[in-house]
């Protein structure tokens, strides 16, 4: 073809995924971060269990409703390659998506395996040739595929860090309303249901013009910009320039916020306020015209349809409203700045709440701030919920049980329209009531690929818990740096022939090894020296390292006067190992679990 050609079709993800794809050279890497990742795989989630049904087989996934997941731009190559021009992020992702749906469940009797295969790579005279082939990832990609897991070394382009990460993410992020009984109609429903505007060009050149014209942003109103125009809309003219700088000022703060996430800060804000301190219905999935789905899909709109119910009737009402956001507007980036200041000191909880990936933080901690509450209060309130939540998280981590934001979602934000506002007192009483049903702790978790991440943060909140009652606080996860991570350390080194007296199978031995009462927290080249070394020959060296790997050493118990105040107050047992058995093992889990209980006791 000689002119320029434009073409586009609807095309579901099995027809699109079929074709292969590279990007450009004015493409940028790969950048998805955890937040976009985690609510892509809650909007597939909730629509697709708005659909399901328990009684539905397999063919009925072909009646439900398809999910658009918007235009995907490519320039047609002479090899049958499509250079990618917009939508690089949702190919890799969805890639990584069916590798995770690949590598978790094709043991399934049902699993279209063949179908699933046929989306990420194809064959190519015996080497697996990815549909999305890209030199510099091929070798990542590769290992996730085949083992699950990838080992970043220091040299990997961000792409490479970014895709490792989000693979790990599929599982934290996972809606546990989705398991065997219903995966296979998802994974069908995502291979056929899930649909793309394909948009195609012959022209490279064109196709340039294609991709600065759609990443033109000056080109449409936001969320944002539309509500400042409806509110100064209704404030008299006297006033209208001041209450325009101040809203100005506020979007300017929150354009400034660099959320771990990589989402923008000024639309989590007015979600997470709005759905916090002014939502009152706040169901999801059937429910579309719920305060807490119209706030997430339009909350520009919904303040305009709510305006009577918010008292938005006088210009002083209007007026009074931009103050309130100004307010909070502070408060939320306090907050944000606690957690990029790894501020331990003095809020160790919202820290903590941040490494485990808690996404939904902000919004509870921002709800319980009432208006005009001075500085001492709002540290004060801060503190108190922070540390709940960590109760909650690190008990659900405990427990293996999710700690997603599909799946807290809806109970943050009952516990959000329980504290709204309220004074600290009322506050520590709705949370003394166990406002959010906190259960106890069950036996003893063990350490997985899925849960490597949570399971490393409660071990560094254990630590801390030590640390900072015998007057040694120095959160763990704060010394790391990028040469020297904080890794999780097995006391057992992996030699099951050493420990035939106590197990019969490998299996039992390394169920317990991984065991949470056999894990430290130790930097990587102490794990690089010693970690294959016998108990007997880390146990000195333990005693360097921080104080819950200390408390095995006997010197530990003869010249720290602080801690052994704290060991006799806490009546926590603590004792050292000369040898380290499997009864040890599992004294030691009851000690991290009595811990855990002495903390919020």
């Amino acid at each position: 073809m000689s002119s320029k050609e434009v073409n586009s079709l609807v095309v579901p993800l099995k027809t699109l995924f079929s074709e292969k794809f590279d990007v450009d050279f004015y493409q940028r890497e790969y950048v998805w971060q955890r937040k976009q990742l985690e609510d892509l795989v809650n909007d597939l989630s909730n629509e697709f269990l708005r659909q399901w049904d328990v009684k539905d087989n397999i063919e009925k996934v072909r009646t439900y409703d398809p999910y658009f997941m918007g235009e995907i731009v490519l320039s047609s190559k002479q090899d049958d390659r499509n250079s990618i021009i917009d939508g690089q992020q949702r190919i890799t992702t969805f890639t990584l998506f069916l590798m995770y749906l690949y590598n978790n469940y094709k043991y399934l009797e049902q699993f279209p395996e063949s179908d699933i295969k046929q989306m990420i790579y194809s064959d190519d005279f015996g080497k697996k040739r990815f549909n999305l082939e890209i030199d510099e990832r091929r070798l990542c990609m590769l290992e996730l595929y085949e083992k699950g897991i990838y080992e970043v070394k220091k040299n990997d382009p961000i792409s490479v860090i970014n895709i490792v990460g989000r693979y790990k993410d599929f599982s934290d992020c996972w809606n546990e309303n989705i398991n065997e009984s219903n995966i296979i109609h998802f994974i069908y429903w995502i291979k056929e249901k899930i649909v793309f505007s394909k948009v195609w060009t012959n022209s490279d050149e064109f196709a340039y013009v294609i991709f600065e014209t759609m990443n033109d942003r000056g080109l449409s109103l936001t969320q944002v910009e539309m509500l400042r125009s409806y509110l100064l809309a209704h404030i008299d003219e006297e006033n209208r320039d001041k209450y325009a700088q101040k809203f100005d000022r506020s979007i300017a703060m929150l354009k400034e916020i660099k959320l771990p996430s990589k989402s923008k800060a000024e639309f989590d804000f007015f979600k997470i306020y709005f759905r916090g301190h002014l939502a009152e219905s706040l169901s999801q999935g059937n429910d579309s015209q719920s305060d807490f789905v119209r706030i997430g899909n339009e909350f520009h709109r919904w303040v305009r349809d709510k305006s009577k119910q918010l008292s938005l009737i006088s210009s002083n009402d209007f007026m009074k409203f931009i103050d309130r956001i100004s307010y909070y507007t502070c408060i939320y980036n306090k907050i944000n700045q606690i957690i990029l200041d790894r501020n331990t000191k003095d809020f160790l909880y919202v820290v903590i709440n941040a490494d485990y990936g808690f996404t939904l933080q902000p919004a509870a901690l921002l709800a319980s701030i009432d208006y005009q509450d001075d500085d001492d209060v709002v540290d004060k309130k801060i503190k108190i919920v922070s540390k709940y939540l960590t109760k909650l998280l690190s008990y659900r981590v405990w427990n293996h049980v999710q700690i997603s934001q599909s799946s807290l979602e809806s109970t943050i934000y009952l516990f959000c329209k329980e504290i709204r506002g309220k004074t600290v007192t009322k506050i520590e009483q709705n949370i003394n009531d166990n406002s959010l049903d906190i259960p106890e702790l069950v036996g003893y978790p063990i350490l997985n690929q899925q849960n490597g991440r949570k399971i490393r943060v409660l071990l560094a909140l254990i630590t801390e818990i030590v640390a900072k009652n015998s007057d040694e606080s120095n959160y763990i996860l704060n010394l790391q740096n990028k040469n020297n991570p904080i890794e999780i350390e097995h006391i057992w080194a992996n030699h099951f022939e050493e420990h035939l007296e106590e197990f019969d199978s490998e299996i039992d031995f390394n169920q317990t090894r991984n065991n949470i009462g056999g894990l430290l927290l130790i930097p990587k080249s102490f794990n690089t020296s010693y970690g294959d070394s016998s108990y007997e020959i880390k146990l000195e060296q333990y005693f360097s390292q921080n104080i819950l790997a200390q408390t095995l050493n006997k010197k530990k118990y003869q010249n720290s006067p602080r801690f052994i105040k704290f060991m006799k107050e806490s009546t926590l047992e603590f004792k050292p190992y000369e040898l380290f058995k499997k009864e040890s093992i599992y004294e030691r889990a009851e000690l991290y679990k009595n811990i855990l209980y002495w903390n919020w006791s």
